[in-house]
C-alpha cells in the first residue's frame, strides 16, 4: 500500500507542476496613499515582440496598464518549484480608485478566484506616524467541489493539510510523512468521493431518475470497494470505450432493480466520459494557477500575516489547493514617521517653553 501510495504521490509531483502558470504580484502602497500593482509573467515571442494579443496575464490590459519586458528574466521560488519571468504589467492606483476591479482577459478566466481577488489599502495620518494598511482577498473554492472537503476532514485537518505542513520544519521525510500520513489517507478519500458524486450525478442526469439514498450508499460503497480514482486519475479514462461508467450504470440497474440506468448506459456511456472529461477540467482550472504575493508597505512593517519573508518583504503563496480550505485573506501594515508632524511638535514645544519661561523672567525683574 505505502508503494502504491509513493508512486502514485511521485506521478502526480512530477506531472502537476508542467501544468501550472505562475505569477508574482507584487503591490506596493506609496508614502502618499496611492499604490502600483506590478505582476510579473511569463511571456511568449510574440508578446515580447509587442503583440499584446498574446498577453499572459488572467486580466485584460486596458488603459492604465504599463507593460514590458523585463531587463533580466528573473526566477521566483513557489516554495516547490520555480518560475521564470521575463515580462510584467504595471498600474498606479489611487487611494480612491480602492473600487478598481480586474476584468477576466477570456470568459474561461471570469470564474477564477484570483479574478475575484478584492484588494483594499489605506492610510491614516497621524501626527508623528502615518499608519498603511493592505488587504487582498480570494473566495474560498470549496463549495465548486462535487463534494466539499470537509465532509471527509476537519476545519484543523484541512488547514494542516492543504496550508500549515510548514510547521513540521526541521523533521526529515520520514517523520514528516508519519504526521501526516492519516491526512494524505483523507485527501485520497476526498478525491475518490468527488469522482463517485460527479459520475453518480452525471448519470442520473442522463436518465432522468435517481437512486433512494440508502441505495445511493449502497452503490457509493460499491464503487469504493471497485474503483480508485485517485490512483488512476491521471489515466481513469483515457481510451477507454465507456466500460467504467457501462459497470456503475450496471450496478445502478441492479440495486434499483430498473434497467434504464444500464440500457441508457449502452448508448451514452461514451458521451458521458466527455462531459464528466469536460467537468473535471472546469473543476481544476482553479489549480492550475498559483500566485506569489510579495507586499511592498512603506516605513516599517508592524503586522503581516504571514511567515514567509523575503529580505524584510513578507510573501504570500495562493493557489488552488489553499483555497480548498476556505478564504484566504492577505494582510499587512506599517508605520512610517512623519516629518512635518515632528516638525510641529517641536515647534510647539519650543513656543510653549517661551511663554512659560517669559513671564518669570519678568516677575522677577519687578521683584528687584
Amino acid at each position: 500500500m505505502i508503494v502504491r501510495m509513493t508512486l502514485t504521490m511521485l506521478a502526480v509531483v512530477a506531472i502537476f507542476p508542467s501544468c501550472v502558470t505562475y505569477y508574482t504580484v507584487v503591490p506596493e502602497v506609496h508614502p502618499d496613499g496611492s499604490m502600483t500593482r506590478t505582476v510579473y509573467a511569463e511571456a511568449d515571442s510574440a508578446c515580447l515582440a509587442g503583440d499584446l494579443s498574446s498577453q499572459p496575464f488572467l486580466f485584460e490590459l486596458g488603459s492604465g496598464w504599463e507593460t514590458g519586458r523585463m531587463a533580466e528574466p528573473r526566477t521566483w521560488w513557489f516554495l516547490d518549484d520555480s518560475a521564470t519571468m521575463n515580462f510584467y504589467a504595471s498600474r498606479t492606483l489611487l487611494p480612491s480608485d480602492t473600487s478598481y476591479r480586474e476584468i477576466p482577459a477570456s470568459e474561461e478566466y471570469a470564474g477564477l478566484p484570483y479574478i475575484k481577488a478584492r484588494e483594499r489599502w489605506d492610510r491614516k495620518r497621524g501626527l508623528l506616524f502615518n499608519t498603511y494598511s493592505y488587504s487582498c482577498a480570494f473566495p474560498g473554492i470549496a463549495e465548486r467541489m462535487p463534494v466539499p472537503p470537509d465532509s471527509l476532514m476537519t476545519l484543523d485537518e484541512l488547514d494542516r493539510w492543504f496550508r500549515s505542513a510548514g510547521n513540521y520544519a526541521g523533521m526529515n521525510g520520514a517523520e514528516a510523512y508519519s504526521c501526516l500520513a492519516d491526512l494524505y489517507d483523507k485527501y485520497a478519500g476526498w478525491i475518490n468521493a468527488c469522482y463517485r458524486e460527479q459520475i453518480y450525478r452525471v448519470i442520473c442526469s442522463a436518465v432522468g431518475e435517481e437512486l433512494t439514498d440508502s441505495l445511493k450508499r449502497e452503490l457509493m460503497q460499491w464503487m469504493k470497494k471497485h474503483y480508485d480514482f485517485y490512483e488512476d486519475m491521471l489515466s481513469a479514462f483515457d481510451g477507454s470505450d465507456g466500460s467504467v461508467l457501462t459497470d456503475i450504470a450496471g450496478q445502478m440497474s441492479r440495486l434499483s432493480g430498473s434497467p434504464v440506468y444500464a440500457d441508457t448506459a449502452a448508448v451514452r456511456a461514451t458521451a458521458w466520459e466527455e462531459e464528466l472529461s469536460a467537468l473535471e477540467e472546469k473543476l481544476t482550472v482553479p489549480f492550475c494557477y498559483e500566485m506569489l504575493y510579495q507586499v511592498r508597505m512603506p516605513g516599517r512593517l508592524t503586522s503581516a500575516n504571514t511567515e514567509l519573508m523575503d529580505d524584510g518583504t513578507p510573501v504570500w503563496k495562493v493557489n488552488g489547493f489553499r483555497l480548498l480550505a476556505g478564504d484566504i485573506t492577505i494582510k499587512a501594515t506599517s508605520r512610517r514617521a512623519n516629518p512635518l508632524g515632528f516638525i510641529l511638535l517641536g515647534l510647539v514645544v519650543l513656543a510653549s517653553a517661551v511663554i512659560f519661561f517669559r513671564p518669570r523672567r519678568s516677575s522677577n525683574s519687578r521683584s528687584n
